[in-house]
């Protein structure tokens, strides 16, 4: 009886610690991945918090560069409704007017004090080429409000320095912008600890805490430097009362987690196993959206768009694209795509050597030259012009511009014009982007619905028209749907355009017929997911 209880008893603590050791060894594998991923999410936050402070210091510039154009003599009416028009144009300038002999002299806001003697302080900081700085001005205006001001050639403009911080981030984390050359706070979020933040800076973020993470991000191209933290989110905290319970619970119910659990991750392998078989039985469809001269409206090229139909469903390009980034799949996903759009397309492209096709490539694709190797190789023998094939480019290769520079350059010395896609929905910073050579920047659809509207977004399409001019790219608006957007890009010299407003995407057989009917009867024919 004795042994018997023994063994049953031996048999219910091995039961329990084959339960409970997998259990705790996921769990502490658990702790180490999540916390790996938040400090890489932490990092790249960082990264696009520095972004959005160069963005306002260029906006600083870029209107000073502006007054000093400004003709007529300082403080008169057209002088400060020039002066107001600047103010409307960049959405982080809260004040621009002149100063000279160390008084404020007139603005906008201000009108002309020239005879109220508004002294100015000594500034923080004097560039080697003009610039002046006050770090935490007091306005005028107010009592207790401090602003980052920008002075040059007598113009001055002033920031709110919480525009520096304003990230759209449910997490709320905290951020923090110094200079680096005279290590001053320039601007804090409204949750964040000066003196905290501060400590984290001049540590590098090398910071041990047990309820925080920290992480720091340099300019290349100013003197800013962005601190950010986040809290650690632990699994491990009450260690002991996850033994406890796992103990309690034992063999059984360890075993049906297991069964769960198996059942769950092969659920979860179910989806990118049936695309990984979609992609290489080409089951996935190609379709092609036009692209047009806003000018006239000539068809000059089209889109590559992926398209999957699962058990008679749609789904989503921004699922399973998703999906194939996550899963190794992106790379063959892109190459089907190419491989459909000669196969199709190859006799029209030969027909018409001024009509090309843009292709969208990863950001895993520009680190290497295999999609160049896999594009040259496909067109050798076809006929097909380079120029005909063309790339789309997201705005995520800014986070690795420098891995990314030199697989770009070597597109366009092939032939393949460049596109970046999309500009303007992520974190985009002017020094980046004048460091890439590319052809063509094309508006993201979201700005492009704005256009005429009374929206805080509406003024980004005009400044990203003005950038791409600066730059000497063409722009091709996405999404256009109204008249009305034509007749608005086309007065800003924007040269191209796509949208249901021209036509929608469409199989090969569907894009080739359209392009031949007569120009006055073109109508956008049925979408390409339509049955």
């Amino acid at each position: 009886m004795i042994k018997r209880a023994s063994i049953v008893s031996a048999s219910v603590a091995l039961g329990c610690i084959a339960s409970v050791a997998p259990v705790l060894t996921s769990i502490y594998i658990a702790e180490e991945d999540a916390e790996r991923r938040e400090r890489d999410d932490l990092r790249e936050f960082a990264t696009k918090a520095v972004m959005r402070a160069e963005l306002v210091s260029y906006q600083a510039v870029a209107a000073l560069a502006d007054m000093a154009a400004t003709p007529g003599p300082p403080c008169s009416p057209a002088h400060l409704a020039q002066l107001a028009h600047v103010i409307f144009n960049y959405r982080y300038v809260q004040d621009a007017g002149a100063y000279g002999g160390g008084q404020y002299l007139c603005s906008p806001l201000l009108g002309d004090v020239r005879e109220q003697h508004l002294t100015m302080s000594e500034p923080d900081r004097r560039s080697n080429d003009g610039y002046l700085i006050w770090y935490r001005h007091k306005n005028p205006l107010s009592d207790a409000r401090q602003d980052i001001q920008v002075g040059r050639n007598g113009n001055y403009v002033s920031i709110d320095a919480q525009s520096y911080v304003d990230l759209i981030d449910p997490a709320r984390r905290p951020i923090a912008v110094f200079s680096t050359e005279t290590n001053a706070l320039l601007a804090l979020s409204m949750d964040a600890d000066a003196a905290d933040m501060l400590h984290a800076w001049k540590q590098a973020a090398n910071v041990s805490s047990d309820q925080w993470h920290y992480a720091t991000a340099h300019s290349a191209t100013l003197p800013l430097s962005v601190v950010v933290k986040s809290p650690r989110n632990s699994l491990l905290g009450n260690w002991t009362g996850l033994l406890g319970m796992w103990l309690s619970i034992g063999v059984v119910v360890g075993g049906l987690f297991g069964w769960l659990s198996f059942r769950k991750i092969s659920q979860q392998l179910s989806f990118p196993s049936t695309l990984e078989w979609a992609i290489a039985r080409k089951r996935i469809d190609v379709c092609f959206q036009p692209i047009v001269t806003l000018a006239d409206r000539e068809c000059v090229g089209a889109e590559a768009l992926v398209r999957w139909k699962l058990n008679g469903l749609d789904i989503s390009p921004d699922i399973f694209v998703a999906v194939a980034e996550q899963n190794g799949l992106i790379q063959p996903l892109t190459d089907l795509v190419l491989d459909k759009t000669i196969d199709e397309l190859s006799t029209f492209l030969r027909s018409r050597p001024s009509f090309y096709v843009s292709i969208n490539v990863s950001s895993e694709d520009l680190q290497t030259s295999r999609f160049l190797d896999v594009l040259t190789a496909r067109l050798e023998g076809t006929g097909i012009r380079p120029a005909q094939i063309r790339i789309e480019l997201t705005e995520r290769i800014f986070i690795n511009a420098d891995t990314t520079r030199q697989t770009i350059a070597a597109f366009r010395k092939a032939g393949h014009p460049v596109y970046i896609d999309d500009f303007g929905t992520g974190y985009s910073s002017l020094s980046y982007l004048q460091t890439f050579t590319i052809d063509v920047l094309k508006i993201d659809k979201s700005f492009i619905d704005t256009i005429a509207q009374d929206a805080a977004s509406s003024i980004v399409a005009p400044h990203i028209i003005k950038m791409a001019h600066e730059l000497g790219v063409e722009i091709l608006a996405e999404g256009v749907e109204r008249d009305a957007q034509v007749d608005y890009l086309v007065e800003r010299g924007v040269q191209y355009g796509q949208g249901w407003l021209f036509a929608k995407a469409m199989r090969s057989k569907e894009l080739i017929a359209w392009l031949g009917e007569p120009r006055t009867q073109l109508e956008p024919m049925k979408q390409c997911d339509d049955s």
